[in-house]
């Protein structure tokens, strides 16, 4: 391979890291565009989330106060029974004291119970709402989301066949050229390979070169260096 040849392979090798890196920059975009397109959906699953969380915590509630409730009544019931057998006059007295807390504290639990139950049933009925409006809101964004994630598919589509092309050409280029062309484009440089300039300077610093390293790219010898940046060094036809 001469070095007219290498030259230009490398050449080519660089304009498709171009077009793969403008490629790739497309392809991330499309992600914030889903996310923007979603956010009406995604913030109305929030709400779903959070009332299917507070109907579950309100029917908990309701069932421990109606259990409480009815543990009450167990033991109310065993008052009554113990008040039939009491003879001693104080004794009854401070069993209907106990019976009448105990009924009072039947009552607040079934009332607290009434509550969560009534406050399920309005949280219920406004959740099966969302959800209906959940799903005509995924309904009206669907044929939205559907043309940006074939954008997307394109885009990335594209950038296979990029990279299939660029091991193709990688691999008819020799591995000591390559290894230096990976190394420079690991570096700073915002380019591997610039043209050396009428006036014998960088095409990509635009530092002067010696005029025998001059002479050296222009006869295209060897591949040569900037100095001062790193960039491969070309003379252009």
């Amino acid at each position: 391979m001469t070095m007219d040849d290498l030259q230009a392979k490398l050449l080519e090798l660089q304009q498709l890291d171009q077009e793969i890196e403008v490629a790739e920059v497309r392809l991330a975009e499309f992600e914030p565009r889903l996310q923007t397109l979603g956010e009406p959906v995604s913030a109305l699953e929030r709400e779903v989330e959070d009332a299917s969380a507070r109907l579950s915590t309100l029917q908990a509630d309701a069932r421990r106060l109606e259990k409480a409730a009815d543990d009450k009544r167990s033991r109310l019931r065993s008052y009554e029974e113990r008040l039939q057998r009491v003879r001693n006059q104080r004794e009854q007295e401070a069993t209907r004291i106990e019976m009448d807390l105990i009924g009072r504290a039947v009552e607040a639990d079934e009332q607290e119970a009434l509550q969560a139950m009534e406050q399920a049933t309005r949280t219920d009925l406004k959740l099966d709402d969302m959800l209906k409006r959940l799903e005509t809101q995924r309904a009206a964004l669907e044929p939205s989301r559907q043309e940006i994630e074939g954008e997307r598919q394109a885009a990335a589509d594209a950038i296979t066949i990029l990279r299939d092309r660029r091991a193709n050409l990688a691999g008819r280029i020799e591995q000591r050229a390559m290894r230096l062309y990976e190394r420079v484009r690991g570096g700073r440089a915002t380019m591997v390979l610039a043209p050396l300039t009428e006036e014998g300077a960088c095409g990509h610093c635009f530092n002067i070169l010696p005029v025998q390293e001059q002479s050296q790219i222009r006869n295209g010898g060897s591949l040569q260096r900037c100095e001062a940046c790193g960039v491969i060094l070309y003379a252009p036809e």
